[in-house]
C-alpha cells in the first residue's frame, strides 16, 4: 500500500511539474508577444510622424506667403485684378483756360497724397493702406499702385500742355507745389511701370479742342 501511495505521489508530482513547465513557457510566449507588439506601435508612430504626409502639410503652411522678385505676399492662386484704366476727369474740374494758380490749387492735395501713397511700396505697404505686403496678395499690390500712378500721370499730362502750364513740363509743377514722384524701387524690381502708359485720350481731346 505505501509503494503504490509513493507511486502515486511521484506520478502527480511530475503531472505538476508538467504543468508548471507548459504554464512558464506559456508565460514568455505571451511577454514576447506582447513586447513585440508595443515595438511595432513605437515604431509605427515613429513612421507617421517622419513620413512624407508630414511634409507635405509643413509645406503646406509655408504657402501662406508668395516670394515675388525678392518680396512676400500672401498666398493666392488664379486671382484676378481689379485696377481699372480710366480718365479719372480731373481736366473737367477746370476751365480750359484755367490759370497756373488754379490748377497748383486744385491739384496739389491729390498729387502730393498719391505721390506720399505709392512711396509706401518700399516700406513693403500697399499704397492707400497701412497693410504689409504679407497680409496682401500680390495682385492687390500691384493694382493699388497702379491705381496712384494712373493718377499722377493724369495730373501730370493736365500739366504738360504748354497751352496750359507755360513752364512747358510738369517738373516745374512739381518744384512748385513741393511734390516730387520719384521712381519706385519695387516698381523697377518688379513691372516697371511708366507714367505715360496711363494717360488718356479724353484729356488729348479735351485740350486739343482748346488749342484748335
Amino acid at each position: 500500500m505505501k509503494i503504490k501511495n509513493i507511486g502515486k505521489i511521484l506520478n502527480e508530482t511530475k503531472k505538476g511539474i508538467v504543468i508548471g513547465f507548459l504554464l512558464t513557457s506559456f508565460y514568455g510566449i505571451w511577454v514576447y508577444i506582447y513586447k513585440n507588439q508595443s515595438k511595432n506601435k513605437t515604431k509605427a508612430k515613429i513612421k507617421i510622424k517622419n513620413s512624407p504626409q508630414g511634409k507635405e502639410k509643413n509645406i503646406e503652411k509655408n504657402k501662406m506667403y508668395k516670394k515675388i522678385n525678392g518680396y512676400e505676399y500672401k498666398w493666392s492662386e488664379n486671382e484676378n485684378p481689379k485696377f481699372l484704366m480710366r480718365n479719372l476727369g480731373y481736366e473737367k474740374r477746370f476751365s480750359k483756360k484755367a490759370s497756373l494758380k488754379e490748377l497748383e490749387n486744385g491739384l496739389k492735395d491729390e498729387y502730393c497724397t498719391a505721390v506720399k501713397e505709392i512711396k509706401k511700396v518700399d516700406e513693403e505697404i500697399v499704397p492707400g493702406t497701412n497693410i504689409p505686403f504679407k497680409e496682401a496678395t500680390y495682385t492687390q499690390v500691384n493694382d493699388a499702385y497702379k491705381e496712384y500712378l494712373q493718377k499722377i500721370a493724369q495730373i501730370r499730362q493736365i500739366i504738360g500742355y504748354p497751352e496750359v502750364y507755360r513752364d512747358d513740363e510738369p517738373i516745374a509743377f512739381e518744384r512748385h507745389i513741393k511734390c516730387k514722384y520719384n521712381n519706385t524701387k519695387w516698381n523697377m524690381d518688379n513691372s516697371y511701370y511708366y507714367t505715360l502708359l496711363f494717360y488718356n485720350s479724353e484729356i488729348n481731346d479735351y485740350y486739343s479742342k482748346y488749342i484748335d
